[in-house]
């Protein structure tokens, strides 16, 4: 059993779960349909025993790390310590695995971005209030969504309320919504009970759900899943980071420059340009293989150096996942340029020591 197995596999599970969404469930989609065949044939030559086709495959295998998976697999290292479903829905490296997928199921973010850059052509800040609007603001009132929309956003009104959608009732603990105390978003319900984030990796921060406050005759909307996980997701690290390096003594701190060029370009007070890439993806062997050009040129302000910068959310995948992204990584890359979060800021303070 190989990579492109397990990558058809992955497309097909996002194409069902995407079906589910839609209710159309006729059948099984193809590729899911075809990969779990293969596996079927696998299990009865290796003697091992055999999956009882798609639905067994979805409730036992799909659920497991694929090193748990009772078959041998040729795929790259950090994809054995991942899953394809958490949750009952597609995990992150699921549909990021996905490929060509993941370009269809990032279809809507893409339609907004294009039509944000637009309308926001010549006024970048705009684009760049746009974009931090919607990161900040997972879940609004349709009230305040109207209000703002008129007030501040005038001439994106209707893409900033093509943004989102009536929240599910089904999210509701008690007759109320909880949103994430790390990043805001919308918690769902488990089984159990429990409330969870759509993003796993809050869980490690242990902080409580926050009731969200809404008047009983407005309506709760959150952002459509494609804004969710396109831009709400690593959009919450980038902001961040931005606002921490804005309460340092740097010359200039951009959010989004040039239309979204970059994620972050900083200039020195000794005029030194950096430029900064964040990058929130569970697989760095999926990562790299998306990577490949440099993080292009501001032709107004040219970088001195470029980073790619991952979020501290995963800094417990440790050295090994800068590791496989440089290994693997078309682009040349030293050493220096690749870090987490929290070794970044640091080496921002190092080179803001020397200037002062």
């Amino acid at each position: 059993m190989n990579e492109e197995t397990v990558q058809r596999i992955a497309k097909g599970i996002c194409q069902y779960h995407q079906n589910i969404n839609r209710q159309k469930l006729s059948q099984y989609p193809a590729n899911l349909q075809l990969a779990v065949d293969k596996l079927i044939i696998k299990c009865l030559l290796t003697k091992t025993e055999p999956l009882q086709g798609v639905p067994d495959f979805l409730n036992r295998w799909a659920k497991q790390l694929l090193q748990d998976w009772d078959l041998d697999i040729n795929c790259p290292e950090d994809w054995h310590s991942k899953s394809l479903i958490e949750e009952q829905k597609p995990s992150n490296f699921c549909v990021e695995t996905a490929e060509e997928y993941l370009e269809e199921y990032g279809n809507f973010q893409r339609k907004v971005v294009e039509k944000l850059r637009l309308k926001a052509f010549c006024d970048c800040d705009l684009y760049t209030k746009f974009r931090q609007y919607i990161i900040e603001h997972p879940i609004i009132t349709k009230g305040e969504l109207d209000t703002t929309a008129i007030l501040e956003f005038s001439s994106l009104k209707e893409l900033l309320i093509d943004c989102y959608e009536l929240a599910p009732e089904s999210y509701k603990k008690d007759g109320n919504f909880y949103y994430c105390g790390h990043c805001g978003g919308l918690m769902y319900l488990k089984s159990d009970g429990d409330l969870r984030c759509e993003n796993r990796h809050c869980l490690q921060y242990k902080k409580k759900p926050i009731p969200f406050k809404a008047d009983s005759n407005d309506l709760v909307l959150w952002l459509k899943q494609d804004l969710r996980y396109f831009m709400h997701r690593p959009g919450r690290p980038e902001v961040r980071l931005f606002n921490k390096l804005k309460k340092l003594d740097l010359k200039e701190v951009i959010l989004f420059p040039n239309l979204d060029i970059y994620d972050i370009h900083l200039v020195f007070p000794d005029d030194t340009v950096w430029a900064i890439d964040l990058k929130f993806w569970e697989s760095a062997y999926n990562l790299a293989k998306k990577v490949d050009k440099p993080i292009p040129r501001w032709k107004e302000q040219p970088y001195n150096e470029c980073f790619f910068i991952f979020p501290d959310e995963i800094k417990h995948y440790s050295k090994e996942y800068i590791q496989e992204f440089r290994s693997y990584c078309t682009v040349p890359l030293k050493k220096s340029q690749v870090m987490f979060e929290g070794a970044f800021m640091q080496k921002v303070k190092r080179k803001l020591g020397k200037q002062s």
